[in-house]
């Protein structure tokens, strides 16, 4: 048995940590590589208030964002998930990301991680986002071109 706890979670919850170590429980710690990815992802569910495809709709498609809410959110991301590292540091972890889940060894890894045997999984949920960076931000270039010379431009892929 498994459950997710977000990152926010286990602040408002500190004595979280002491107890997966009682129960000698194995984190799998989530990210994403791409953070562009992940705000769209996240704008899109705000935008709509949508956060699982098995409830409520996708009407909203497109957005403009600001520049200072970009830097924000990857910076706090960012640092979330360092926080998140060094407080697990001490358990039995695994670091996985939403990339390679979909495409690539996560499930593998995970599955062998949590010493449980390698089968076929089948999700009830679909991607809710589709286009790509481009066609979801309408402000995408101009973006592009206020990042270019920072830590984050890696993230914008067109």
């Amino acid at each position: 048995m498994g459950f997710k706890m977000p990152y926010l979670s286990l602040i408002e919850h500190p004595g979280a940590i002491d107890a997966f170590k009682a129960f000698q429980y194995r984190i799998i710690r989530l990210s994403r590589d791409n953070l562009l990815d992940q705000f769209i992802s996240f704008r899109l569910a705000t935008l709509n208030d949508a956060w699982r495809s098995d409830r409520g709709s996708t009407t909203v498609t497109r957005f403009s964002a600001e520049p200072g809410d970009i830097e924000d959110a990857f910076r706090n991301w960012t640092r979330w998930d360092a926080e998140l590292s060094a407080m697990t540091e001490t358990l039995p972890n695994l670091h996985v990301t939403y990339e390679e889940l979909v495409g690539g060894p996560g499930v593998s890894r995970s599955l062998e991680f949590l010493e449980l045997p390698s089968i076929p999984l089948h999700s009830p949920f679909k991607r809710q986002r589709s286009g790509t960076q481009s066609e979801i931000i309408e402000n995408y270039f101009d973006l592009k071109e206020r990042f270019a010379d920072t830590e984050w431009a890696k993230h914008f892929i067109e």
